[in-house]
């Protein structure tokens, strides 16, 4: 291994890591944790668990490939492979299909960075596979967020990909590190709500639809707006809009997987 590598099984624990700090930030309006199920009754803080440890080695294989030079077509493959893993650990359910897509990349960007000088994860992931990251627009309606992005033009979680996840590095880093006095918790809070705010989430969109998707994105300005975490009632604010996103069914599944993407990226920071 070059020096200056991460080890690939060394980059998934990292990974892993952030799904497990993901899963226990609360209140993170709609989503599971260990507090409550959110809007999520088919699921609970235990399936989200076993698909993190099953989903676990695809990391450590996506960082390996790309560290040799692995092409999209070879992520996509151990994608799907872990996919089938999280499936099998979960009965079914879908726990981390986007985590996997968005982790995935940053893992295998992570495996590949000591081949990339000062590269960012992201810049990584732009410049090595960007290009090929099918986007909605090219592809045919096989699944409800390609539709939906197809029908309200956004690019969603492929374009935020494909442009090296402009709204973790504009958005969510900068929310989390300036946040970080506050306690890490509170950081994690923060984070999500300055990513709520800005990203294209179509699962916010495919339980609520644009008024849903709107509402989301109002409730996070007017929290950040506020003060944030800085606030000295954020968290009772932030509880209460858990319970609002409950109560219309609402959940955003694109903003949870792009707070993991800023955990993981902040730990590789450190780390390298």
């Amino acid at each position: 291994m070059t020096s200056g590598a991460l080890a690939p099984d060394l980059i998934a624990d990292c990974a892993a890591a952030a799904l497990r700090e993901e899963l226990v930030t609360f209140p993170k309006p709609g989503l599971v944790s260990f507090v409550d199920n959110g809007s999520h009754p088919d699921m609970s803080a235990a399936d989200f668990l076993a698909s993190i440890a099953a989903i676990t080695p695809g990391f450590s294989a996506m960082a390996a490939a790309a560290g040799r030079g692995g092409s999209l077509r070879e992520l996509q493959q151990i994608g799907c492979a872990a996919e089938e893993e999280m499936g099998a650990a979960t009965g079914g359910r879908n726990t981390h299909r986007g985590a996997i897509f968005c982790l995935g990349l940053l893992a295998a960007a992570a495996g590949r960075r000591h081949l990339e000088g000062g590269r960012t994860l992201g810049e990584i992931v732009r410049r090595c596979w960007g290009p090929e990251i099918p986007q909605a627009a090219d592809l045919p309606g096989t699944s409800a967020g390609i539709v939906l992005c197809r029908s309200h033009r956004l690019g969603g979680v492929r374009r935020e990909a494909a442009e090296g996840f402009p709204t973790v590095y504009r958005h969510g880093l900068p929310a989390f590190a300036s946040a970080m006095p506050h306690g890490r918790p509170a950081a994690r809070v923060q984070a999500f709500f300055s990513i709520l705010r800005h990203c294209e989430d179509t699962t916010l969109l495919k339980r609520g639809g644009p008024s849903g998707l709107e509402f989301a994105r109002e409730a996070a300005r007017q929290f950040l707006a506020a003060g944030g975490v800085a606030s000295p009632h954020w968290l009772r604010t932030a509880t209460e809009l858990h319970r609002a996103f409950v109560a219309r069914n609402l959940t955003a599944g694109g903003a949870a997987d792009l707070l993991a993407a800023t955990l993981f990226i902040a730990d590789i920071r450190q780390r390298s």
